[in-house]
């Protein structure tokens, strides 16, 4: 059965059909910068897709909490999402009886992998998802982990340095891939777009934009490690359009392995988990969008 995945991000909207793992007639529009004109942009998607395809759910994946009946709290990067029932704005922009489900990005990614992707057969793991925040999906004795408030996984409000004031101080700043992309094309002096930056970083000796990139896969290392400490996990996948990128799982792995030489009471204690890229990468939190679509119904 076909479904309508849409996925909304701090940047920009992804959406696509979806058919098992298989996404096709991707398309992508800047987040908007309202309700108003997000509600707009919502018509006109589901309106163009029905001009091609036949389908009756629709399945989101938006930043911030998202209650049983669909109502998101606190819509992260794009905050007029807050106490939004996307159920029932669809039902008012199209007037049609669509089936409506939706739910936290980082928790979707998560669904994703555990059912189709690099996460099956494993009872207890997770992950993270780079993009303009940061989130993290559990799965926890093979089921996906939500928190009694629909929280858990929130790590963009963790602090990585308490000697830094202001927002940065928060993972979910801090270590944004949308900025961090940011930051490389400006010491590349290249196109501020993911592929571009990654093959300057390469192609280039720069040593600001090298040691920028190694410090962000160090604190990336550094979260997988404390998830670790505190969960045990066996697997820990990373998606998010950065995640395409081989140099950047490389580099973390090399930089989580670094953390066990800390001192020889770490190897002696933790073991370590699996690290790897999510099999959707880009595509996860739309493909996972429906496996929740499905898990709910």
């Amino acid at each position: 059965m076909a479904t309508l995945s849409i996925d909304i991000g701090g940047t920009r909207i992804k959406t696509g059909i979806v058919e098992q793992e298989l996404v096709t007639e991707k398309k992508d529009f800047p987040t908007p910068q309202s309700l108003a004109e997000f509600s707009e942009l919502l018509k006109h998607i589901v309106t163009t897709y029905r001009k091609s395809q036949t389908f009756t759910q629709i399945a989101f994946s938006v930043p911030g909490s998202v209650n049983e009946a669909n109502t998101v709290f606190f819509g992260g990067a794009v905050p007029y999402l807050n106490e939004v029932n996307l159920g029932e704005l669809i039902s008012q922009q199209l007037k049609e009886p669509f089936v409506v489900t939706a739910e936290n990005d980082a928790k979707v990614a998560t669904l994703g992998e555990l059912t189709l992707g690099n996460l099956q057969q494993v009872t207890n793991g997770a992950a993270i998802i780079l993009g303009t925040g940061v989130g993290v999906g559990l799965c926890l004795n093979g089921q996906l982990y939500k928190g009694c408030h629909y929280q858990a996984g929130e790590v963009s409000f963790m602090i990585r340095d308490r000697s830094i004031v202001g927002a940065d101080s928060f993972v979910g700043v801090g270590l944004s891939a949308v900025a961090l992309i940011e930051k490389l094309a400006a010491c590349l002096q290249v196109e501020n777009e993911g592929r571009t930056v990654f093959e300057a970083l390469d192609k280039q000796e720069n040593q600001e934009a090298s040691t920028l990139f190694l410090n962000y896969c160090q604190e990336v290392a550094v979260l997988c490690f404390n998830i670790q400490c505190l969960l045990d996990l066996e697997k820990l996948v990373i998606g998010g359009g950065i995640s395409q990128q081989p140099r950047l799982i490389a580099t973390i792995q090399q930089c989580y392995e670094g953390l066990f030489q800390a001192a020889p009471i770490i190897q002696q204690t933790l073991q370590p988990m699996t690290i790897e890229a999510a099999k959707f990468q880009a595509d996860a939190n739309l493909i996972g969008a429906v496996k929740e679509c499905l898990y709910d119904n």
